[in-house]
């Protein structure tokens, strides 16, 4: 009876501590956290630049430990640097060109555009200063496409960081013209990532083009 009772409270014990590091992980902003918001500016006349500002705050490699040391050299980390961070932009513009041929309305999501891009960052600081991973879009097919303004301002987009397949949750990190809905959200997130494959290779990493815009970041994958 004694040895069924101490089982069940290590069982307990051991949903308990599950629950807790399940929180911790799905909590926004334990690790990543937006800056602001993605911001479209004009780098040159043949480019468009996305810029995607982020602060990192902590490790988690620290919550993997638990407050005990490492018991390996597999485990064994710079808990003041980050490695291997995948950042990955999802941007949406609504195609104008196509809207007006056929007199189509403004908040039809069938005239949206969506193109995707990433990054992966070999090592960064955790201190909390901004840092920001830019992407480029060409000028011309922003011209094209009729996209409003000389800087088109985008209907939205998803911004996704990931660490050797662990995927960080930040907040406002999905954003669709005014809604706020996270049903909604959800449902553009799905489509803007599914539909921007079609698109891949337009909008590029800035850095193949130009290495200063690696001056907030450091060195990267060049692979592309």
């Amino acid at each position: 009876m004694l040895m069924n009772n101490v089982i069940t409270c290590l069982a307990l014990l051991a949903l308990i501590t599950s629950i807790h590091q399940l929180k911790a992980k799905l909590e926004p902003n334990n690790v990543i956290e937006l800056d602001g918001a993605v911001e479209v500016s004009r780098a040159s006349d043949n480019w468009l630049k996305v810029s995607v500002p982020f602060l990192v705050k902590s490790h988690p490699g620290m919550k993997a430990l638990d407050g005990r040391k490492p018991s390996s050299m597999e485990e064994l980390f710079n808990p003041e640097y980050l490695n291997n961070l995948n950042i990955k932009i999802t941007i949406c513009f609504r195609n104008d060109f196509k809207r007006k041929y056929v007199r189509g309305d403004k908040g039809d999501i069938q005239f949206n555009d969506y193109y995707s891009a990433e990054l992966e960052v070999k090592v960064l600081k955790v201190d909390r200063s901004t840092k920001t991973a830019h992407f480029l879009f060409p000028t011309i097919i922003a011209e094209r496409d009729e996209y409003a303004g000389s800087t088109p301002k985008p209907n939205g987009y998803v911004v996704e960081f990931s660490r050797d397949g662990e995927a960080f949750n930040v907040s406002d990190s999905v954003v669709f013209e005014k809604y706020s809905s996270e049903d909604i959200l959800e449902k553009f997130k799905s489509e803007a990532i599914s539909k921007s494959i079609k698109n891949k290779g337009i909008l590029i990493p800035a850095h193949l083009v130009d290495a200063s815009n690696l001056r907030d970041l450091g060195p990267v994958a060049w692979e592309f």
